[in-house]
């Protein structure tokens, strides 16, 4: 399994519907406005074809999958978002 960073920026639609059904679908955590956390088993590449899938084609999206020494820190993120880094991003 590995780990994800996904962010996205919507342009001409807003229709989240099918992008949230699939984090929650696959335990995905929202980090922020716009970012998720989530662990699957897959590539980066795939993750961002998947999460393409879900969105419209001219709307941009960001995948990074996270790796070991891996360094972060939050203000103000919820408790569901830290856990989440906690158990994800972490050595």
């Amino acid at each position: 399994m590995a780990s994800f960073i996904i962010t996205y920026d919507t342009h001409k639609g807003r229709n989240y519907d099918a992008f949230y059904e699939g984090m929650r679908e696959h335990d995905g955590v929202s980090l922020a406005e716009s970012v998720w956390g989530i662990t699957l088993n897959n590539t980066a590449a795939q993750v961002r074809d998947w999460v393409k899938g879900l969105l419209d084609g001219d709307d941009t999206i960001v995948v990074v999958q996270l790796k070991p020494k891996l360094s972060w820190g939050t203000q103000k993120a919820s408790k569901e978002a830290v856990a989440w880094l906690k158990e994800n991003a972490q050595e």
